[in-house]
């Protein structure tokens, strides 16, 4: 080994050991990866446990992969499918959330106790801090009476990531799925308090029966205030919420431990992917368009008549617009019978960060790591986000300025077109996205992370 790789490996033994983990979907797991890349870089061990299809990206990212079987089985899967079919509202969002979240927190909860107890026998003295993402919850049960695991003395140090809209329970908003603005009047906080009390005993009851049973299973013996996301995002030293303080509500009565540290920077263009044939157009917009309209359904859904189909025959006949749709998923097409318009253009997969820089609005179903990038780009947003967690990330982007609502998940071609049309003509959107794009960039979000590590070395 070289005698600088031996020095940089010696130095990386010298600071704590970095454990990471994340729930294991794409919006959870990936804004970590790039994390761990950057303390990876700074000198840190990081060592990340997460299921298989992650192993590349982590390696590649220079962490140390550490395996664990995926807690999303064919049967949750089939449970949280199960639980998707019931009607839109409250009670899906608690039958969702037990499925995928909760019934499995127990098993997550192991993972990570046996992982801190096999690297603390690898590395006997040594400080380690566990990162990862509030809704994996995995550390969540050492806080609230489960005993340390084998061979620690004491706790670690932990820091927890907001990766969705803040989610806490508030007196100054009403519960999740509802969508409703703050209000900290004294009329507002009595709505607010009716709301929870009448959601958890009525719809919402499914999900904290499920959170106390899981309480129960993973050994605690105390929660500090009886409220579920609270439990969550108060369970760290640190809890960095993945944004701006404007791109959130201002809550009187968020954790302590709660920080806006701003959205993770835009990736840099990767040189060593494919361009699509039709590319050029993009980049040299201004010689035969005059606007250019991203629109993505994200990762996870496939009906592109929802959502895709309609943004693309919007602009049928407006031969100045030129409309790019990314399917999400390699290999993807849409189906034969569809006709693209002759101004529009559709590829399987590609990078939102190298779309976005050449964007003007982008048009999406309100995943929140779709708003987050379209903030790093500063680029408004036109979101068909309106069942139960997306319509929370809908809210936040009208609640700052950065774009409109259409109301509905599957909006007409007359609704998008006009929603776009409005983003188009009225400058105040783009103005709001430039000045929150300034505001994160400010933050610095990577070196903020660096920081909370640093305070919490010992």
């Amino acid at each position: 080994m070289p005698a600088t790789a031996i020095q940089n490996d010696e130095a990386a033994k010298l600071k704590p050991l970095l454990f990471m983990t994340a729930f294991p979907g794409e919006g959870h797991t990936n804004p970590l990866i790039t994390i761990a890349s950057h303390l990876v870089k700074r000198g840190y061990e990081v060592v990340f446990m997460a299921p298989s299809v992650y192993e590349s990206q982590i390696n590649e990212a220079g962490a140390e992969y550490l395996f664990v079987d995926n807690p999303i089985t064919d049967s949750v899967f089939e449970a949280f499918r199960e639980a998707s079919e019931r009607p839109q509202g409250p009670e899906r969002l608690a039958a969702q959330y037990k499925a995928i979240f909760l019934d499995m927190q127990p098993t997550r909860t192991q993972s990570t106790e046996n992982a801190l107890v096999m690297l603390q026998a690898r590395h006997p003295g040594r400080q380690i801090i566990l990162l990862e993402d509030v809704f994996n919850a995995s550390f969540w049960a050492f806080k609230y009476g489960r005993p340390l695991p084998a061979g620690l003395e004491t706790l670690p140090k932990s820091i927890g990531f907001g990766v969705s809209p803040v989610l806490v329970e508030s007196q100054d908003t009403g519960p999740i799925s509802l969508g409703l603005p703050p209000d900290t009047t004294d009329s507002g906080r009595e709505r607010n308090k009716a709301l929870y009390d009448l959601a958890e005993s009525g719809p919402l009851k499914l999900m904290v029966d499920a959170w106390q049973d899981s309480w129960s299973r993973c050994g605690c013996t105390s929660i500090p205030d009886g409220r579920m996301f609270r439990s969550f995002y108060a369970a760290h030293d640190h809890t960095l919420q993945l944004c701006s303080p404007s791109l959130d509500y201002q809550l009187s009565d968020l954790p302590s431990c709660l920080e806006f540290v701003g959205v993770l920077p835009r990736k840099p263009r990767n040189f060593t992917i494919q361009y699509p044939l039709w590319w050029s157009e993009v980049e040299n917009r201004h010689e035969h368009y005059r606007h250019v309209i991203f629109v993505s359904q994200g990762t996870l859904n496939p009906f592109w008549s929802e959502l895709i189909i309609p943004t693309l025959n919007a602009f049928s006949d407006r031969p100045d617009i030129l409309v790019v749709a990314t399917l999400g998923a390699r290999g993807a097409e849409l189906p034969p019978e569809v006709t693209i318009p002759s101004n529009a253009r559709v590829v399987d997969y590609f990078p939102y960060d190298t779309m976005l820089e050449f964007a003007d609005v982008f048009v999406s179903n309100a995943g929140y790591g779709t708003l987050t990038h379209a903030v790093s780009n500063g680029v408004p947003v036109l979101l068909a986000g309106q069942n139960e967690e997306k319509i929370e990330v809908t809210m936040r982007a009208v609640h700052a300025g950065v774009g409109l609502s259409l109301g509905t998940q599957t909006p007409s071609i007359e609704q998008v077109r006009r929603g776009v049309e409005q983003i188009l003509a009225d400058n105040k959107y783009k103005k709001a996205a430039m000045k929150l794009k300034v505001e994160n960039d400010g933050l610095d979000a990577l070196s903020a992370i660096e920081l909370k590590v640093k305070k919490l070395t010992t």
